[in-house]
């Protein structure tokens, strides 16, 4: 494993602790805080996770032609405005923001795989299993935020 790999392991799994915390502090009664720090940490990453495809479209050689291309690029809009949506309607009950996210993150996993390219490479098979375990995590904690209560 490269450095950078591990440095991106590190940040990738620093980035599931504020979930954690919300959900500790969902479980101990502090609602209104866990509440406040999920929904607005789940609706930065996935807006963040989202336009990273800028970044990969203008540093890759690929064309606005190519379709997966344009799929990211448009997504990485699409992914921004979910997590803006999400934030808007918090006020409203907290069920409606969590479908919102949790829909934003299974597509942009759906995304993320139709636009990779087609490296047969053992990084790049690391990298797509290290972006599902850590999808599937956040998918799972939303879960469980939801099942406490918050």
């Amino acid at each position: 494993m490269t450095r950078a790999e591990k440095i991106i392991s590190t940040l990738g799994y620093a980035g599931l602790v504020p979930f954690i915390v919300a959900c500790a502090l969902a479980y101990v009664g502090a609602e209104a805080l866990a509440d406040q720090i999920f929904l607005s940490y789940s609706a930065i990453i996935l807006s963040f996770l989202g336009g990273t495809h800028w970044g990969r479209l203008i540093a890759s050689d690929a064309t606005l032609k190519v379709s997966a291309g344009l799929l990211a690029l448009i997504a990485s809009n699409v992914f921004a405005l979910l997590g803006w949506s999400a934030l808007l309607l918090s006020p409203y009950g907290s069920v409606y923001p969590f479908v919102i996210l949790t829909t934003g993150f299974v597509m942009l996993f759906v995304v993320e795989v139709a636009a990779m390219p087609s490296i047969d490479s053992a990084v790049h098979r690391r990298y797509t299993a290290f972006r599902a375990f850590l999808t599937i995590t956040v998918l799972l904690l939303h879960g469980v935020f939801l099942f406490l209560g918050a």
